[in-house]
């Protein structure tokens, strides 16, 4: 057939090591094996789909068997180069793991490999989507894959390694493909727009970038596709969202703002219309939680990691952060992520994804009541039930403490004492506008032990266990403002504190079973199967 059109998945797949994008993890120690003559007899690629497996694994039997290599640039131009290229090598054997999974398959190459390679240097074998093997497959290659002749390489691609027996990973050199970043995606498809010369909305690429999930392939093909749905004219926004099925820009920032406007009778008329023209909810509600995530960003000071197409959306972003509080924005992720795997399951999805919706911002409005309840009876609770005293007020707020006796603070600081003021200092901390992390922190750690003027601190994570530290001195001041005497003061985390538990444990086990009393029993007795020690 002439002038048979060629898709972009494969005009503009990559031919040289240098062309493949965001792949360096694995590029580079292949380039390092060419040059220093360190080829291994079986190759694990894995990694997601459409993030360049198979294009490497060709890329890499061309430069092992170029007429001007071994080389980490093949030339291309050679016959051997070309028919790679094709899919047409006799050398270069491209075998699908699924469709030809079973022992006779296996049984054939086994056979095949004794033969030597017709023009290149090795006999290669692609095989993809390895994981598809039967275990019986898996085992029949095992011997072949662990003493192959010299001249045969073995090249595995899969999305799914955990599928692939310990016996067989272990004989192979294991390289894993990562997802490509949006910028590298969007990079890639205004370099096929411009040498194409088809023009294109920067904004419609980003969408296409955005909706693959890191597989370039994906992203290729989409973007074949609207350039076809275009009529070869402009591929604008509104096409690209058409054809992803994602719905209109204005009617999600409707959404978003109903949402955080709590309108319910807008939100139902929104959901309903979205529903009626055929949009994909589960498109509408990955598109919502990247919003509020992107909000979330906005809100803690992350910026720089908001993924949006345009200044505009940006705007609008920065707009809603301003209306809504972090704890809100927070439960309404946890919530959409919920009702996104719950609509995969219903038969009405329209009726199930407003009642969750609504039932969302019922529920977010009532924990922020109840919130601001609980503060008030707090709030309420040290002036009814303690004798207090103020402290200077900041501009804009002042706390209060509880009063502790002279003779208390200097000769009987007890643990029970700091635990039993732990909310003072906690107080304190927030007076001094610390960070919210810290204060949470604060809350959060536990108190282990009082002894000799230094205060033991445990800590749940590391975490929260780097943050306390990075206050270390604000914590020893507040200490000292509070008990009126310098307190020395260490953290630990948990895991490390039981592991030192369990150290002294075994120590003091050891130590009893050396005791001479014990060693006399024993001897009186026979030898104890196990001792318990109490403290």
């Amino acid at each position: 057939m002439e002038n048979k059109y060629l898709v972009f998945t494969r005009k503009w797949r990559p031919k040289t090591f240098d062309e493949i994008v965001g792949q360096d993890q694995v590029i580079i120690p292949l380039k390092r094996a060419i040059e220093i003559n360190r080829i291994m007899q079986a190759y694990l690629f894995s990694g997601p789909r459409g993030t360049g497996k198979t294009t490497t694994a060709r890329i890499f039997a061309k430069a092992l068997n170029c007429e001007k290599g071994p080389t980490v640039n093949p030339c291309n131009k050679c016959d051997i180069c070309k028919e790679i290229s094709e899919g047409s090598s006799l050398d270069v054997i491209e075998i699908d793991g699924a469709s030809n999974r079973g022992i006779d398959e296996i049984r054939q190459l086994r056979e095949s490999v004794g033969f030597g390679a017709a023009k290149g240097r090795y006999k290669i074998y692609i095989i993809d989507e390895v994981h598809m093997l039967t275990k019986e497959a898996f085992n029949a290659l095992l011997k072949t894959l662990e003493e192959p002749p010299r001249h045969v390489i073995f090249i595995f691609a899969t999305t799914d390694p955990q599928q692939i027996p310990q016996t067989i990973l272990s004989r192979c050199q294991q390289f894993k493909f990562k997802k490509l970043p949006q910028n590298l995606i969007y990079e890639n498809l205004k370099f096929i727009a411009k040498n194409e010369n088809i023009e294109v909305d920067d904004n419609a690429i980003a969408i296409i970038a955005k909706s693959v999930d890191g597989a370039l392939r994906d992203a290729q093909r989409i973007f074949d596709q609207a350039i076809t749905y275009s009529k070869n004219e402009k591929v604008t926004e509104e096409i690209v969202r058409n054809l992803l099925g994602a719905i209109k820009i204005d009617m999600l920032k409707n959404v978003i703002e109903a949402i955080i406007n709590e309108d319910m009778k807008l939100l139902i008329e929104i959901v309903e219309k979205i529903f009626e023209e055929g949009y994909d909810l589960k498109i509408f509600l990955k598109e919502l939680i990247e919003n509020f995530r992107n909000i979330l960003l906005i809100k803690i000071g992350n910026s720089q990691m908001v993924e949006i197409s345009n200044r505009e959306e940006y705007e609008f972003l920065k707009k809603m952060e301003e209306k809504i509080e972090r704890e809100k924005v927070l439960f309404y992720l946890q919530k959409l992520t919920e009702i996104e795997q719950m609509i995969s399951r219903t038969y009405i999805p329209n009726i199930a994804l407003e009642v969750s919706i609504l039932d969302m911002i019922l529920k977010s409005k009532k924990g922020i009541e109840k919130k601001i309840e609980e503060k008030k009876e707090i709030d309420k609770k040290p002036i009814e039930e303690k004798k207090v005293v103020e402290v200077e007020p900041t501009e804009e707020k002042k706390f209060i403490v509880e009063e502790i006796e002279e003779d208390e603070i200097i000769e009987n600081l007890t643990k029970d004492i700091i635990v039993k003021k732990w909310e003072n200092i906690v107080t304190r901390a927030e007076a001094l506008k610390e960070e919210e992390d810290f204060i949470i922190s604060l809350k959060k750690c536990k108190i282990i032990s009082f002894e000799n003027n230094k205060l033991l601190l445990l800590a749940e994570d590391s975490f929260i266990l780097n943050r306390l530290k990075k206050k270390l001195e604000v914590i020893k001041k507040i200490l000292n403002d509070e008990f009126k005497r310098k307190i020395e003061v260490d953290i630990i985390e948990k895991n490390a504190y039981l592991k030192r538990v369990e150290v002294h444990k075994d120590v003091a086990l050891e130590e009893a079973k050396n005791n001479p009393v014990v060693k006399k029993l024993e001897e009186i007795f026979g030898k104890f199967e196990e001792i318990s020690i109490k403290k």
